[in-house]
């Protein structure tokens, strides 16, 4: 009979706390899983924010959620949730130490993502590497170099580095320099380079090419051509120019 007194005691004392810490856990874990997708939605639809940087802040707040339902349930039991906290807080604090370059890579990728001075296919100078940039990930960004090597470059320092985008804009300017002989007639050679840059089919209408003249000396002027491409084509336009302007130089400009 005592223990089955001792049973009934123990079952009316902690029964009730431990049914109320089920449901607390259960309800914890809903909320939870419906503010992650309320973030991620509001994040991407509404904030046009990245799928990654979304999807990493919904987990975060689920996990915040979660975090706050266990300590309230523990509560219930009688445990001391504030020297918890101190210990949780305490390996934290040794777990960032311990990760300082990770967290600070991961930080880096969540203002990139947020500020997004780059996006998937955009060709860009970065972290001392050029390529077109294949993914972004919270800690590092995937670069693929002209010559088809991957190379993975981490976000922390290309975040505190300068970043050079060849893409954000639809058109590039490429200067290329003729010089022209003083027996040269200077309109003539003024019409024949303007031609030959408006003629190659890379060449943008809107900006139009133009000519200036950038040097001159007693026997000769120098002429600065400067035409506008869209990105990707200015290998293919320099080669061409630079080609048709020599054979343009051979022929005296005729």
């Amino acid at each position: 009979m005592n223990f089955l007194n001792q049973l009934n005691e123990m079952v009316l004392l902690y029964g009730p706390p431990f049914l109320f810490g089920i449901v607390l856990l259960v309800a914890g874990s809903w909320v939870a899983g419906i503010a992650q997708r309320l973030v991620e939605r509001t994040l991407t639809q509404v904030g046009k924010v990245e799928l990654t940087l979304a999807r990493f802040l919904g987990s975060l707040v689920r996990y915040l959620i979660l975090t706050v339902v266990v300590l309230a349930v523990l509560s219930q039991f009688g445990v001391q949730t504030a020297s918890l906290i101190a210990v949780f807080g305490a390996a934290g604090l040794a777990v960032g130490l311990a990760l300082q370059g990770t967290l600070s890579n991961l930080a880096a990728g969540v203002m990139l993502l947020l500020f997004r001075p780059y996006r998937v296919g955009d060709r860009i100078d970065a972290g001392g590497v050029t390529g077109k940039v294949e993914a972004i990930d919270l800690f590092v960004t995937d670069l693929r170099t002209d010559d088809n090597i991957r190379v993975l470059v981490p976000n922390g320092k290309i975040w505190g580095d300068k970043v050079v985008n060849h893409s954000s804009y639809n058109a590039k300017r490429l200067d290329f320099e003729v010089t022209v002989p003083d027996e040269v007639n200077i309109d003539a050679a003024f019409a024949k380079v303007l031609s030959l840059a408006a003629g190659d089919p890379r060449s943008l209408k809107d900006p139009a090419p133009e000519v200036i003249v950038s040097k001159y000396s007693a026997d000769s002027v120098t002429l600065t051509v400067r035409v506008w491409t869209p990105p990707g084509e200015e290998g293919a336009l320099r080669s061409s120019m630079n080609l048709a302007l020599r054979n343009a130089g051979k022929s005296k400009f005729a």
